[in-house]
């Protein structure tokens, strides 16, 4: 899938601030946020999700049982020799329905590094309220040099080449996420997947990649291929590269960010969230600006509050009551 619009990357895991455009908040928004409150009201969201039918809401299953599969052989982002993908997907134990929302998990680690493993517990979690879950493995390029770019080592003809490395590895994860996506609606009857309501959510470098997936695979004016489509983000610590790719026909985005993150900075993912909110898209955010958390660790320290809201946003933008 080649990438339909330019992008302005001055790195993989992060950009320098003035490059999207945006300045420093120091407050929350609660003006631009959807129906279902993020941070500031909590409260509201746990009360409007104790109107939901348990399931989706709660743990209702007692565990999740695991399988491996090959969801596509690419080229390798450096060398070029075929590289086999491969994802997990995750499904209640003991679940009799048969046409149940997907949500697929991308692991973080600056696409150098990294492994579905460390989204296992997201999936088992989010499997036990009722969802098929998949973690996927995508292409990694581990010689990036996209936090020296951010941070101004590099000039001339070397910045040029190692910003045009750190694009494709962008481009290529959110490429492979979309593989992963299709092939498994591709096999709905085989693990039980409504191929209508399917959703995408990462971490860190994930969470950059869950966003592209979500705002990027459309061309202006156009919804994207329907096997691409997807009905709701989730994004611990990060923000979309690629210039003007936000519009309409995007997908409603969750996003997680802290003030002082050192790697995807704050005035990135604001800039993501306020242009999705400036041509209509469901938005619901979650800032800790006095905080420097990042991704699964700054989810971690509030794992309460976002899991009610992250679950009722799941719950009204896949339509699932």
């Amino acid at each position: 899938m080649a990438s339909r619009r330019a992008l302005s990357l001055l790195g993989a895991i992060a950009l320098a601030t003035t490059a999207c455009g945006a300045t420093p908040a120091t407050k929350l928004h609660p003006e631009a946020l959807t129906d279902v409150p993020a941070a500031a009201d909590g409260d509201v969201a746990a009360q409007r999700l104790a109107t939901t039918p348990a399931r989706y809401r709660t743990a209702i299953f007692p565990s999740a049982t695991s399988s491996e599969h090959i969801y596509a052989t690419k080229p390798d982002l450096m060398s070029g020799q075929p590289i086999t993908l491969r994802l997990d997907v995750y499904q209640p134990t003991g679940d009799a329905n048969t046409a149940r929302p997907l949500l697929v998990w991308i692991h973080g680690g600056g696409f150098a590094f990294g492994n579905r493993g460390s989204m296992a517990w997201m999936s088992r979690d989010y499997a036990r309220l009722g969802y098929v879950t998949a973690t996927i493995s995508y292409r990694l390029d581990p010689g990036n040099k996209c936090l020296q770019v951010q941070a101004g080592q590099y000039t001339g003809a070397q910045l040029i080449a190692e910003r045009a490395r750190c694009e494709r590895a962008v481009l290529g994860a959110r490429d492979d996420a979309a593989s992963a996506i299709a092939w498994l609606r591709a096999n709905a009857a085989t693990f039980g997947i409504d191929t209508t309501r399917v959703a995408v959510g990462g971490s860190s470098a994930g969470a950059i990649t869950a966003l592209h997936v979500g705002q990027t695979l459309n061309t202006p004016g156009n919804p994207p291929p329907a096997d691409l489509r997807v009905g709701a983000v989730l994004a611990m610590s990060g923000c979309n590269y690629v210039e003007g790719s936000i519009d309409a026909f995007d997908t409603p985005v969750a996003v997680l960010a802290s003030g002082g993150d050192a790697l995807v900075p704050f005035t990135c993912s604001m800039a993501t969230v306020d242009q999705a909110i400036a041509v209509g898209t469901p938005v619901m955010r979650h800032y800790f600006e006095l905080e420097s958390g990042h991704a699964q660790g700054l989810y971690s320290a509030h794992q309460g509050e976002v899991d009610r809201a992250w679950r009722q946003f799941l719950v009204d933008h896949l339509e699932l009551t």
